[in-house]
């Protein structure tokens, strides 16, 4: 590929990257329904042209976005899990130092509440919208799919594995943590609801595992 072919290509990807840095900030502080392309081109600093020679709708924005969010939560679970310590200190059960270790290892990707808020808006938008909610149906199978091999991973550490089948297994841990969110959402000051949501989630995991089979 030539210089002059890729700085094109280089350019157009920076935009569009842009202008949906520009629709997060936009959508965090709107809200999905009350956001225009023309909001989102002021934040990003461009002019319309930009938006739609990128994005055909404002639902292109969104799921693009979602798509972005979720590809960087993977990555940040990955490296949460690949620095996770197991500890069992003296006196502490198996299931409790499970919990302990998820709720300490992944501390960390609970801080963004916006995030959840503006999830549950457009969910709540893509009910009425079966197109929409097709696409963010893949989008979340796609997500728990990324997911399973990091809480094999983690359950491994502790001699245990799945007991339920990886569907079961993804949709049970994506929809305890979004109930948990969902608190979280109205008290965001509040750590309570976000340690809450982790422990949970070890909860639903360690009740849906069991010992390694021959071990």
């Amino acid at each position: 590929m030539s210089t002059e072919t890729a700085r094109p290509k280089r350019s157009r990807a920076a935009t569009r990257e842009r202008v949906l840095d520009g629709a997060l900030a936009v959508f965090a502080e709107r809200g999905f329904g009350r956001s225009t392309p023309e909001q989102i081109c002021e934040r990003a600093g461009f002019t319309r042209g930009a938006f739609y020679s990128n994005f055909g709708s404002m639902d292109e924005v969104f799921l693009a976005l979602w798509q972005r969010q979720a590809n960087a939560l993977v990555e940040r679970l990955r490296a949460a899990v690949d620095d996770v310590q197991v500890t069992a200190p003296a006196g502490t059960s198996v299931d409790r130092a499970f919990t302990a270790t998820v709720v300490d290892g992944l501390s960390g990707l609970t801080a963004d509440v916006s995030w959840h808020v503006l999830t549950a808006e457009f969910s709540a938008y893509a009910a009425r919208r079966p197109e929409v909610a097709a696409v963010i149906v893949e989008h979340r199978a796609a997500l728990r799919h990324a997911l399973l091999p990091m809480i094999v991973r983690v359950l491994a550490a502790f001699g245990r594995e799945p007991a339920v089948d990886e569907d079961t297994l993804g949709r049970s841990v994506v929809a305890v943590y979004d109930g948990a969110m969902s608190q979280a959402m109205i008290e965001p000051d509040d750590p309570t609801p976000r340690r809450l949501a982790l422990e949970l989630v070890a909860a639903i995991v360690w009740d849906r595992s069991r010992p390694v089979r021959g071990q």
